[in-house]
């Protein structure tokens, strides 16, 4: 594959792919080949503009990308822009009109693609995927349904798993251990055993210096600490439309109040860490790899957890972590995990592109939907690129040489624990069944409401001057600043905002041409 790296230029800083080819030398096994490789004799060459994350773009025809074109008869050129530019590099590509065969959004319901897909910039995707049944059957469900426009598929999800990528809380398992306690299942209980981290020394050094728990806080939302407000309410949106009818806020919520009440006694208590409000996620880490609090709310990110483990055992060699899978919504009495819509992004594909170059291309990402096209784009060439190690597979240097892991965003791996596979030498094997548990039981009982799409103008001119002064007064709440009293009057105040008024009704029509009045 030819490469096209994006140059970005930020106080002169060129981003550039550095790394030699590597791939013609190398002797690659028989693979299996897509239909697409043996119904036409001519490759089809198309390109494709993608993220990436990583300092380094691969290099030029490496043997992964000339597996990857040989088996579905294919000619890609890839142009890899880095994520801290992608949202302008696309936005320009859109205005322009100069738009690749095939585009990644990562937001498919922002508001300059809506309005491209209406002007008809990208396929319908929706009467050719009957005939790509790999895509069908291994990507999510969720990830297609949850990423329609007008009922129509107009981008090919890049899916990610359905659970697992959102904070909810992380324990200490030896700090619980010790202390004769059992991993919480309600609020009431996460708040004792959090308290219990605060006052009964479960480092064991005879000081009071630990914290039952902190989270990173932005301008307009609990970020971290979000899962408090989850928890209580019973669902993860802060602007919420069912059936039609917006709820507005959900700071506006009598569960949110309470929500509010716990984390100000945890405040007041010293059960939550005094400076969790100007804290960074990196600090937040930090903390938990320190000793200082016995929960953080985190990801499943096996290799985050591996690297607080492989940390805190080189001090206590028992350390241990281990995940909450639910907590109960205290109104309803329901177990409650945030379950995600399983998508980050949609590959779109250019109407300049001909119908036939069109089932080409969907044939090329239906290959990469199959296991072995996702162990080739994920993992490379067994023993080449990557080896087995007890069953796991393992990449190698020569994996790393040619920064092949930015190719994971074209043949996405698709599997519901990856995020628990072991990443780290540090993640105890142990803790990889254990984990996929936690994650089933978050697929099985998680709440996922789709308002994709439900959008105001008012909210995109007006909302995070909103949502900053919720939050603002929230924070003073929690720190004992100002009263509870002071927050409801406070509540009723921007519940009569004319701005606040126009975006429910804005959000009320907007969700209703999206899945029609219910």
């Amino acid at each position: 594959m030819k490469k096209n790296l994006v140059t970005v230029l930020s106080a002169t800083l060129l981003l550039t792919s550095v790394l030699a080819a590597c791939g013609t030398k190398e002797e690659t096994p028989a693979a299996s080949v897509s239909p697409a490789a043996t119904k036409q004799a001519a490759p089809t060459e198309f390109n494709i503009t993608t993220i990436n994350y990583n300092p380094e773009a691969p290099a030029n025809d490496n043997a992964i990308e000339i597996e990857m074109e040989k088996r579905t008869n294919t000619k890609v050129n890839i142009t890899y822009v880095p994520s801290n530019n992608y949202g302008d590099k696309f936005k320009v590509m859109l205005a322009s009109g100069e738009i690749p065969d095939v585009l990644l959004t990562t937001y498919i319901f922002d508001s300059t693609v809506l309005n491209a897909i209406k002007d008809g910039a990208f396929w319908d995707l929706t009467p050719f995927l009957k005939d790509y049944p790999n895509l069908q059957k291994n990507y999510p469900k969720e990830s297609f349904d949850n990423t329609k426009v007008n009922g129509k598929v107009y981008g090919l999800p890049r899916p990610r798993p359905l659970a697992g990528g959102a904070a909810f809380p992380a324990l200490r398992q030896d700090w619980l251990d010790k202390l004769g306690l059992k991993v919480p299942q309600t609020m009431d209980e996460l708040y004792t055993v959090l308290k219990a981290f605060t006052e009964q020394d479960p480092d064991g050094n005879g000081k009071k210096d630990t914290y039952g728990f902190t989270g990173a806080v932005a301008e307009g939302w609990m970020d971290q600490l979000g899962f408090v407000e989850n928890t209580f309410n019973g669902f993860e949106n802060m602007i919420l439309s069912i059936e039609g009818k917006p709820t507005s806020y959900r700071d506006f919520s009598p569960a949110t109040r309470d929500a509010i009440l716990w984390l100000q006694r945890a405040y007041k208590e010293g059960v939550l860490a005094p400076d969790f409000a100007i804290m960074k996620g990196s600090q937040v880490l930090d903390m938990m790899k320190q000793g200082k609090v016995g929960m953080i709310p985190t990801a499943m990110d096996a290799s985050k957890i591996g690297d607080m483990v492989g940390t805190l055992r080189k001090t206590t060699p028992n350390a241990g972590i281990v995940h909450v899978p639910t907590l109960t919504t205290p109104s309803t009495g329901k177990k409650y995990a945030t379950k995600e819509g399983g998508f980050f992004g949609n590959y779109l594909i250019s109407k300049k592109v001909p119908e036939s170059k069109l089932k080409q291309i969907l044939a090329f990402f239906d290959y990469g939907a199959t296991p072995e096209g996702m162990e080739l784009s994920n993992f490379g060439i067994k023993d080449v690129h990557f080896t087995l190690n007890e069953g796991k597979k393992v990449t190698t240097d020569e994996y790393k040489k040619i920064a092949a892991a930015s190719l994971t965003n074209i043949w996405t791996l698709v599997d519901p624990y990856s995020r628990v596979q072991q990443a780290s030498v540090d993640y105890p094997k142990e803790y990889l069944e254990r984990d996929k548990k936690v994650v089933d039981e978050r697929i099985k009982n998680g709440i996922f409401i789709n308002n994709n799409g439900v959008t105001s103008e008012t909210d995109t001119k007006f909302g995070s001057e909103i949502a900053k002064k919720l939050q603002d007064m929230k924070i003073k709440v929690i720190m004992g600043k100002e009263t509870i009293e002071a927050w409801d009057k406070f509540i009723e105040g921007m519940k009569n905002d004319p701005n606040v008024k126009k975006i429910e009704s804005e959000r009320e029509a907007s969700y209703k041409q999206l899945f029609g009045a219910k």
